[in-house]
This record gives C-alpha cells, structure tokens and sequence, in this order.
C-alpha cells in the first residue's frame, strides 16, 4: 500500500488543476462598411474556497491578493485607443469604454479608509500595466457617482445608495494605448501569447487598426447555476477593428484572418477548456473558404456559424464580400446616441453641450454623468436642460428627476454632475452649462499645453424595459444586435447557448446599457513657455559680444605700427624679412664681443 498515499496526492492536484477553468474566445464581424472587428475574450476563472492556495495554475496570484490585501470587492480597467462609431458598426463587444483609461472599483465594506485603499490600487495597476493611473490615486481626478455605477457581480454591496463611499471612478482621456501595456496584460494569460488565440495578438498588425480596447474585469460569480458557494473571475478581452481600405484595394476584395491580424494560430493552449471562434451576421453576404453546413448553422440569428480554434489554425479563412451593406437606418442605428462638444471661444470661458437623442417609442428613464477638472470650473448656476418637441420643433426646458452636483475645489477636487432624466420617445435632449478656465502654475501644465487638454466623456445608463426587449431585437437586423454579455453569462457560448429563444424569458441585468461621448478637446490659458528661451538666448547673445570686445581691448598688448614703405608687395616683402633678420642677429651678439669692441674704441681715442 505504499502507493496509496501518491494516489491521494495525484488525486488532490488533479482536482485543485480542475477547479480552475480557462475559456478564449474570438468573435469576427464584417461591419459592412469596409471595416472587420475582432474581439478577443479570455475568462478564468476559480472557487473561493480556493482563495487561500499559495499556488494558482490559471488566475495570476498578483490578482487575486487585490481581494485580500486591497479590500477590492469589484475592478473593472480599461484602455481605448480611438471611438467606436455605433451608428456605423453596429453595438459594441464590450460595454463601451471612454477614450482612454477607465478604472471603477469597489471596496469592502470593512476598508477602513478608501481613499487609501484606492491610492495604493491605482499605484498597483500603475506599475502592473506600465500606465500612468497613479495619477488618478487623489480627489483631484476621481469620483464616486450615486447612480450611475452599480456592482456587476455577486456582492452585498447592490441596492444601498450609502454604499457609493465604497465606489471609485476616474477617467484619463489622455492616456494612451500602446504594446507597452499590452505586453504585461498577455502575461497575465495561462499561454502568454504563445499558444492558442493568444498567439494571434500581434503587436505590430494591432495597433495598425483604427480602433482598439484592451479591458480587465475582476469580480466575484456563482460557481454553479444553484450559487452554492462563489467563484472568482478574471475576465481580459481586446477589441480591435481594421480597416481594410487600407489594407485592400477595395471593400470587396477577399479578406482573411491571417492577413489583418498578420499571423496565424500557433498550436493550442492545453490550458484552455474550451477555444471557440464565432463568425457574427454581417449586413453584407459574404463567402467563406471553409463551407458552412447549412445543418449545423446555429440557432441564434446573430451567428452564422462556430468554428474550433484548431480549424482556423489549419486552414486559411478567407472571406469574400458580395454585396455592400444595404441595411435601414432604423434597423441599425442604435437606440439612444450622445455626443458632448464645447461652444463658445475665446481662452477665459465657454460653455458644454450634450446632445442626446432617443430614437425609442417609448420612454426611458437614465442617468447622466459628467466630470469636469478643477481648472474648468463649472457654473452650476447655467444648468439648463432643454427638450426638442418633435411635433412643434421648438425646444422646451426641462427638469431632472434627481440632481446631484458637487463643485470643484482648486487642486483639491473634480467636479460632478450626475442627473437621472425621463426622456419622452423620439426627442431629443441637451443638457448645457458653462464654465471658467483657469489659469494654471506654470509647472502644473502638461508637456505639450498648447495642443489642450481632452476633458473627461459623458456617460449614459438606461434600462431598457423588459417587455419591450424580445420587439426591439426581432425589429433590428442581426447584424446590429445586442452583443455585449449581460452579468449572468461568463462566455459567449454561455450567452448564445441560454438565450437562443431570443429575449423572451429576460434575466436580471439583461438590457443594460451604458455608453459613453466622444472625449472633448479643450484649448486653456497658457504662458509663452518659449519667452525664458528666446530672454535666455538674447542675454546670452548680448553678454558674449560685451564680453569679447572688452577682453580683446584689456588684454591685447599695444605696438606702434611702422609706416608701410613703396614698392611692391614683392619688395615689401623682402625689407620685412631683411630687417627681422638684422634685429635678430643683434640680439644674438656674444657680450665678449661687444665688450672688445668698446676697449678697441676707447684704445683708438
């Protein structure tokens, strides 16, 4: 029996292996309008009462201590390089992130003081995803909104207003994306962009695309369907969008996996449980290189078929557009749209407008949330909200259902302005205010200050009706449907597989949306930097000329100039050289001489 006590163990890290699963996913999509998305999703995930291992196969252990040396309930980061334009390439993967970077988080209910707590987090992240988010550790850029942020996993934190202290959220539009963050996020992948759909994430085809999104979701789950003990997720997911206008000669020129993303699969990842790739409707026809069999097409409209990851390492998938998009407006512009810009000129004020527009038949009630940095202060006091009445075209003040300002304290605070509106169907809505810029220290402006500063989005929640659901869905075409995963699906092959009947029997969190405004580009009061330069440059010049011509006449020594002789130069010449020559041979007679000449002369007399 001396093998049993090895069985056991076998036993025991076989089972501690399978209680961590890991999924990838990559979803295709031909917009229709020239343009591909991909999106990557990789989920790990983890029991809780696994929580205290020293030792974790799929789930890095730098993320998990978040839990219990951080006091982190709930974390959601993400960096975007460029906008989703939904109106033209149907609704986001993701729910959609600002331009730049994001972080929300919540905290325990026994953190003793938040504020540190999210100091050190921002600090983590800073130096883990190699960001600059340990400038959002302070008051200064962060914010902890009432209504517009609630938890997206299992906590005990949901439905308590008093609990937003426990919430932080900060926005940095000026931050940028690049393989430098890139590179440590796929290093928290089991495969490391070795093997699998991470071998796929090529640097160089990447960030030659016109949209990209690379977000980390950390949160706590049911581990089974009946919640009998919890779980922990690790969710990392990457958008990028081409277009191949610039790639191809045409829209309709074949276009292949392999040839946006510039690589293929290399091997699989033995990590991964299961490694699915879903080719999406398209409001193109397109012709694939692998034939789909019509039989095992699946039953969601959104789908046209799923392909394991093996396949597409394979075989070359190429894709051949037919026709251009011909798709409705109704059908495929998205239900309600915001966009934020600033009106006014000049560098002392100016004012803020956000226009949002329903396209709904029914009405809808959200939550509006705009931040403004200290040094555009905000007017409370010009808050107008105006509606646009479809019938009489003329625009009608409103009020808010809720309202909650905080003004902004220099160099202290940010300000907020959070609003919860009832918004009729079909108008549309603005909400307007002005502010003052204000003139910084000199050292408090950014390296490069005269091309301004981009100015946190506005972003919009709803709740879509759950009756209404299942009659929007079935009115938009498939390829502008819903694709974000609502709270209660890990993956997509959850998400297809439980709601193929559409949205006939809803769940909790479906129907959720939020989506953001462009960012806003400011130009502020800003000082001649260049004037100590060109001060600099003058004095300098100035005090070299002063100084040389004074040291040239204090040090020179002064010798009385012989009057030129006539001749030519030649002769000139020859009478110099003949007089040094004499000068030089008086200087060099023997003393002995000269004494016996004066003997001789004073012999003579």
């Amino acid at each position: 029996m001396w093998y049993f006590p090895w069985a056991l163990l076998c036993l025991a890290l076989r089972h501690v292996r399978a209680s961590e699963l890991f999924d990838e996913e990559l979803l295709i999509k031909d917009t229709g309008t020239g343009y591909t998305a991909f999106h990557f999703s990789f989920v790990s995930r983890t029991p809780e009462y696994a929580h205290t291992k020293q030792h974790y196969d799929i789930i890095p252990k730098i993320m998990l201590q978040l839990f219990s040396k951080y006091s982190v309930d709930e974390l959601h980061l993400s960096m975007v390089r460029g906008y989703w334009d939904d109106e033209r390439w149907g609704r986001n993967f993701i729910m959609a992130a600002p331009t730049g970077a994001e972080l929300w988080a919540w905290f325990a209910k026994n953190t003793s003081n938040v504020d540190r707590a999210w100091f050190e987090l921002t600090h983590l992240l800073s130096g883990q995803f190699c960001a600059s988010l340990g400038k959002l550790a302070t008051s200064q850029y962060s914010v902890h909104p009432r209504w517009s942020y609630r938890p997206m996993g299992i906590s005990k934190l949901v439905g308590s207003e008093e609990n937003t202290s426990l919430m932080r959220y900060a926005q940095m539009p000026g931050e940028g994306l690049c393989s430098e963050n890139l590179t440590p996020w796929m290093k928290l992948l089991p495969c490391k962009g070795l093997k699998g759909l991470t071998s796929l994430l090529l640097p160089t085809a990447l960030f030659r695309s016109n949209y990209n999104a690379v977000t980390v979701d950390l949160r706590r789950i049911c581990w089974d369907s009946a919640c009998s003990y919890l779980g922990f997720e690790l969710k990392q997911t990457l958008t990028v969008v081409f277009d191949r206008r610039l790639l191809y000669p045409s829209t309709l020129a074949p276009w292949s996996v392999d040839g946006l993303l510039g690589t293929k699969i290399l091997g699989s990842c033995k990590a991964a449980s299961s490694s699915n790739v879903f080719v999406l409707s398209s409001p193109v026809q397109l012709k694939s290189s692998i034939p789909l069999n019509a039989a095992s097409k699946p039953a969601d409209e959104r789908l046209i078929t799923i392909l394991p990851s093996a396949q597409l390492a394979s075989d070359s998938f190429v894709f051949s557009p037919v026709t251009r998009g011909k798709v409705s407006k109704e059908s495929s512009l998205p239900l309600i749209s915001v966009t934020k810009y600033v009106t006014g000129s000049g560098t002392a004020g100016g004012g803020m407008k956000s226009l949002i527009v329903s396209r709904a038949d029914f009405p809808i009630r959200l939550a509006y949330l705009d931040l403004m940095p200290w040094y555009t202060q905000v007017l409370f006091s010009t808050l107008e909200l105006k509606v646009l009445n479809p019938t009489t075209k003329r625009w009608e003040i409103v009020q808010p259902v809720k309202t909650y300002m905080q003004h902004s304290l220099a160099r202290k605070r940010m300000a907020i302005l959070e609003l919860i509106i009832d918004l009729p169907p079909g108008h549309q809505l603005t909400v307007f205010y002005k502010f003052k810029r204000i003139l910084q220290r000199w050292d408090e402006y950014p390296p490069d200050a005269n091309h301004g500063y981009f100015l946190p989005a506005a972003t919009i929640s709803y709740q879509i009706p759950t009756d209404r659901l299942a009659d929007l869905e079935a009115r938009k075409h498939p390829a502008y449907r819903d694709l974000t995963l609502p709270n209660w699906a890990n993956t997509y092959s959850h998400y297809f597989n439980e709601s193929i009947h559409g949205y006939a029997h809803p769940r909790p969190g479906d129907g959720f949306v939020r989506i953001h405004s462009p960012v806003v580009l400011v130009t502020m009061p800003t000082p001649d930097f260049s004037m100590p330069f060109n001060a600099l440059c003058i004095v300098c010049s100035v005090v070299a000329v002063f100084f040389g011509s004074v040291h040239k006449v204090t040090t020179t020594q002064v010798v009385a100039k012989l009057p030129e002789e006539a001749g030519s130069k030649l002769s000139r010449l020859a009478n110099r050289l003949i007089s040094r020559l004499s000068l030089h041979s008086k200087l060099t007679v023997p003393s002995a001489v000269v004494q016996s000449e004066e003997t001789d002369v004073k012999k003579k007399k």
